[in-house]
């Protein structure tokens, strides 16, 4: 997950700096210029994720073990350079694109199969979520504050904390994770980490419209959207897996 890779400091002096290396700005990034690039990532993403569907059972076994684990790493380790290397977006953000886009396409086909419609009706979730936040974020409906972004990143840093003891635990107990589990519980963690997804989209967007006022520069807009293609992933994972718990129980 790499929800936390836009933050305050995104286009901050340092940053812009590491991006122009100290030229002068020919031209800075827009919303508009942003949106249109995260759309690339997204249909990138969805291009290599019907790939990912159609060979499932390659990619699943290709990821699986020791696999799933370099991957998984690899995946936050090219958030984390995107974060601390701006220039570096562009390319980094369409490994990601692929990467994701491929274990996606798999991973969805598989619960499609043990619960029939349900990529289609977190599709519509995941989008219907999204919607609701921008226009909730344009009509400044919802307010991103200083204190909004320091509980959010708060309650991220302890989500993510407890999914990497769920993990560990489950190495050393040799059952699943609690917080997979279909039960009260799971459900819970799972509500819980679809809303942090979700509020994670007004800090996106606050987050995007400070870059295009402080006159951020224009290659940045690649940054910003890698930030936000991988917060609609967070979002899509998790309502995915919420909709299988409580599936599950039916």
């Amino acid at each position: 997950m790499s929800a936390g890779m836009l933050t305050e400091q995104s286009f901050g002096k340092e940053n812009v700096q590491a991006y122009t290396g100290g030229k002068p700005i020919a031209s800075t990034m827009t919303a508009k210029g942003t949106a249109a690039k995260t759309f690339v990532l997204l249909l990138i993403t969805m291009g290599l994720a019907a790939i990912g569907w159609n060979h499932a059972g390659r990619v699943i076994k290709a990821t699986s073990g020791p696999g799933w684990l370099i991957g998984y790493f690899l995946l936050i380790a090219l958030s984390i350079f995107a974060a601390r290397r701006p220039r570096l977006a562009l390319v980094l953000s369409l490994v990601y694109a692929v990467m994701m886009g491929l274990w996606m396409g798999a991973i969805s086909r598989i619960y499609d199969a043990a619960y029939d419609g349900i990529v289609l009706q977190t599709l519509a979730a995941t989008v219907g979520t999204f919607l609701v936040c921008l226009v909730l974020y344009s009509t400044r409906s919802v307010k991103v504050t200083a204190k909004f972004a320091m509980v959010l990143s708060a309650a991220i840093g302890g989500l993510m904390m407890l999914y990497l003891f769920g993990w560990i635990w489950s190495l050393f107990s040799g059952g699943p994770a609690f917080f997979n589990q279909a039960n009260g519980v799971g459900i819970g963690i799972s509500v819980v980490a679809c809303v942090l997804a979700a509020l994670s989209l007004f800090m996106n967007f606050a987050i995007i419209e400070g870059g295009a006022a402080v006159g951020a520069p224009k290659g940045m807009e690649w940054y910003a959207a890698f930030g936000l293609l991988s917060t609609l992933v967070w979002l899509y994972l998790e309502i995915l897996e919420l909709l299988a718990k409580t599936r599950a129980n039916q």
